[in-house]
């Protein structure tokens, strides 16, 4: 090979690269919306209890979901750089409709939700 040509060889083919990488658009990443699946009979569900910016509100809001009596909450990331809190393993909408209802009595607002594969 004429290794007077190797650098114009590397260089289209960095060029090349991401121009064929973004021939389709440019990425689209999901909007905040995006990452909320409303529950569904028949599917996983989950009860969130809020989505939050910074870990140290996840925290607090954790902790009085956990005091309030709602065993097995976890905070996990929602698929959207927010963290949520959340309880897995609502057996259906029935179900997760009267968690709804005793996390109000306690002050907490409680949305069901599909559990999305992690």
């Amino acid at each position: 090979m004429n290794l007077r040509r190797t650098p114009y060889v590397v260089l289209a083919a960095a060029l090349a690269y991401p121009l064929a990488a973004l021939a389709g658009g440019f990425p689209r990443f999901p909007s905040r919306a995006e990452c909320i699946h409303p529950a569904r009979d028949g599917g996983q569900i989950e009860a969130v209890f809020g989505r939050f910016e910074r870990q140290d509100d996840a925290d607090a809001m954790l902790s009085r979901v956990l005091s309030a009596g709602f065993a097995g909450s976890a905070i996990e990331p929602d698929g959207c750089g927010r963290l949520k809190v959340d309880v897995h393993g609502v057996s259906s909408l029935a179900v997760g409709r009267d968690l709804v209802a005793e996390a109000a009595k306690v002050g907490l607002r409680a949305t069901l939700e599909e559990a999305m594969p992690s």
